[in-house]
């Protein structure tokens, strides 16, 4: 009986396999689960699910799944649950001209993003700075022939150090604890000198100051690109970013270099842990959040925060007008298109709270970006001083 639904599954949506191929500007995915799993899946609250013998279809190709199942933590409270999909092997989507290979990747449910384009942006933006890696793109998405409205799929972090050939990464979490290790060395003795590489960042910022704390920081993880990270999470107001950080050793360099997730939380009116406590760890310092112990050393020693200053204005300079204005209007112009298909009006109400609206996003992107630009022109006049 099983294999009959797989069959009749498969058949229902193989002959729209050539036409979704030549014709979708973003990822198709359908996902069948029995009747009984996807009731539990719509009901359930704040709690993580796994999705057993799920069949699954990307642009009308069958794919194999190895693992589905729920993620996130305040987004499990709605309807629309955000995926982890991990695939057996690596599935080719084609877009706009382009062959991309995935093997592991995020469904992201986009509910606590508003008006759903911040995430999006930020990637595009990241992206053009050097710190995301990342492939990311709108998609459309069906559970049992139910479409679940706008979804963003992001390739897992670990997916893409795993192509890079990385042998070490961490998730880092608050007070710079590891959340998680992902290990591709069967070498005992390269991870315990990989642990020791990211304790030792926060050794050095105890008893090193000055050139001798930039020079022993830039022996152990890659400044610049920190340092660009950081200066972004500033322009944008991001405010809760400590703890959405990966870092993995490069395998050229065999320094940590990042991978920055999940950008909800911009255009903040305050960092998450408040003003008081921010400006009592480092006032009128061009960081966003104290809650990261290694940013507040950066900016509080004289010599390192004046290197961190010339990364920051090179970010600067690199996200000029033209360039933020048209990451923007790809993002508006990606909306449109989506908001176009009646099917997704039909799914607003698994959004759980507002639905989507084309207009208000729009006038939520132009001034949301005019403010970024006023910011930007009193951060370069602060650089300056």
């Amino acid at each position: 009986m099983k294999k009959l639904f797989i069959l009749l599954f498969i058949l229902c949506y193989s002959t729209l396999a050539q036409s979704q191929k030549e014709e979708s500007a973003f990822p198709e995915i359908r996902i069948s689960l029995s009747d009984n799993q996807f009731k539990k899946l719509v009901s359930s609250q704040g709690m993580k699910m796994d999705l057993k013998d799920a069949i699954m279809l990307i642009n009308g190709d069958t794919v194999r799944v190895k693992e589905i199942h729920s993620r996130g933590n305040n987004s499990l409270n709605y309807k629309r649950k955000s995926l982890a999909v991990d695939l057996s092997e690596k599935v080719t989507i084609r877009q706009n001209g382009e062959k991309i290979k995935l093997k592991n990747f995020d469904l992201l449910n986009l509910v606590m993003d508003h008006n759903l384009w911040h995430n999006r942006w930020a990637f595009l933006s990241m992206s053009k700075l050097g710190l995301f890696p990342l492939y990311n793109s709108f998609c459309k998405l069906w559970i049992n022939d139910v479409h679940q409205g706008i979804y963003l799929l992001v390739e897992k972090p670990s997916s893409f150090t795993d192509d890079v050939g990385s042998p070490f990464t961490i998730r880092r979490g608050p007070q710079h604890k590891v959340d998680k290790e992902y290990i591709k060395t069967d070498s005992k003795e390269e991870i315990k000198n990989y642990r020791q590489q990211y304790r030792l960042i926060y050794e050095t910022i105890r008893v090193e100051t000055g050139s001798g704390l930039f020079d022993r920081l830039a022996g152990i993880i890659d400044l610049p690109q920190y340092f660009s990270w950081l200066a972004f999470n500033y322009f944008v107001m991001n405010g809760d970013y400590a703890d959405e950080l990966f870092m993995y050793i490069h395998p050229e360099s065999k320094l940590y270099a990042v991978i920055p997730w999940d950008y909800d939380d911009i255009i903040r009116p305050a960092p998450h842990e408040g003003w008081e406590q921010k400006n009592a760890l480092a006032k009128n310092k061009l960081i966003f959040s104290s809650e990261e112990s290694l940013d507040v050393a950066i900016v509080n020693d004289p010599f390192v925060y004046n290197e961190y200053l010339k990364s920051f204005k090179k970010v600067l300079d690199a996200l000029d007008e033209d360039l933020v204005k048209s990451l923007a209007a790809k993002v508006l112009d990606e909306l449109k298109v989506l908001s176009e298909d009646p099917e997704v009006s039909e799914a607003t109400p698994f959004l759980g709270k507002e639905p989507f609206d084309l207009i208000e996003a729009e006038k939520d992107i132009k001034t949301t970006i005019d403010f970024i630009f006023s910011r930007r022109t009193l951060i370069l006049s602060q650089i300056d001083e």
